[in-house]
């Protein structure tokens, strides 16, 4: 019999800088989430062009917190999700 035993979610994201009509990526970020624990979250970055980045570090910066702020909705609908599976029944 098939059972789901975990979900693990994966998000991704960059900080993107605009050359004239070219779109640079600058930095990345990511985060895995998984259902068995949603409330264990570790979050990447690291600058993909160093000279880039320091160019533009606030606003990779600001890219990072909205990358975050993202990340804790997804974490916040993983908890409730896990949260309400535990439930015992009526």
């Amino acid at each position: 019999m098939y059972a789901l035993t975990e979900k693990v979610v994966t998000v991704r994201g960059v900080s993107r800088i605009m050359e004239g009509d070219a779109p640079i990526d600058v930095a990345m970020f990511e985060t895995v989430i998984n259902s068995v624990n949603p409330y264990n979250v570790s979050i990447s970055s690291y600058a993909t062009d160093n000279e880039r980045y320091k160019a533009n570090i606030d606003q990779c910066r600001q890219d990072e917190e909205a990358f975050r702020t993202m990340v804790q909705q997804v974490q916040d609908e993983m908890i409730q999700n896990a949260d309400a599976a535990q439930l015992p029944e009526a």
